[in-house]
């Protein structure tokens, strides 16, 4: 997937060279992505695939032990133990009878709502609410409003990769594409 990933990077800078001063480098994986032009230069950035996640989980985790290590932070955290072990527990053996048991044969399933839409793109199955809950999805955006040169909202991308990856005629698809998937195929 990377290889895919910077072989099509590549073709869009062939295509657009002027989106190479938008290329940074990942401190921590080294994998070069496409930024927004004002963080075009800097060499502090990490890349949307997940380092960038996990830098900002790490910090938070060095903050809260920083914190938590001072006066006012082991009072705190004395605190919200204690309010933890005062509460009442209730009693987990004992079931209500107007609550019907779980393996009564009801359907959980909520009635009315469609079944998710699911789509196949060679192997890969992108369910529609996935898509909307990727993290990913505001990089997607980025990288399209680059390339198009538009300035589409996070419904409007969603929308256009809901469309697009329905379609499997080969007609619609681009040269770059063809050529990135004879180079896989076939490798030099």
């Amino acid at each position: 997937m990377v290889r895919q990933y910077l072989l099509a990077l590549e073709s869009v800078l062939e295509c657009h060279p002027e989106l190479q001063r938008c290329v940074a480098c990942c401190v921590d994986c080294g994998l070069d992505f496409l930024t927004d032009p004002r963080n075009a230069g800097r060499e502090d950035l990490r890349c949307p695939f997940g380092c960038r996640a996990r830098h900002r989980r790490e910090r938070s985790k060095q903050r809260s032990v920083a914190y938590y290590r001072t006066a006012a932070g082991k009072q705190k955290k004395k605190q919200l133990n204690g309010q933890r072990t005062s509460r009442p527990r209730s009693d987990e053996g004992a079931l209500s009878e107007s609550s019907p048991s779980p393996s009564a044969g009801v359907d959980c399933e909520p009635a009315g709502f469609p079944l998710p839409a699911e789509l196949d793109l060679a192997g890969v199955v992108l369910e529609e609410a996935t898509l909307r809950k990727s993290r990913l999805l505001p990089y997607v955006r980025l990288v399209v409003n680059l390339i198009e040169g538009l300035h589409l909202g996070l419904q409007e991308v969603l929308q256009e990769l809901r469309r697009d990856l329905r379609q499997h005629r080969m007609g619609r698809r681009k040269r770059a594409d063809y050529v990135g998937g004879d180079v896989l195929q076939h490798p030099p």
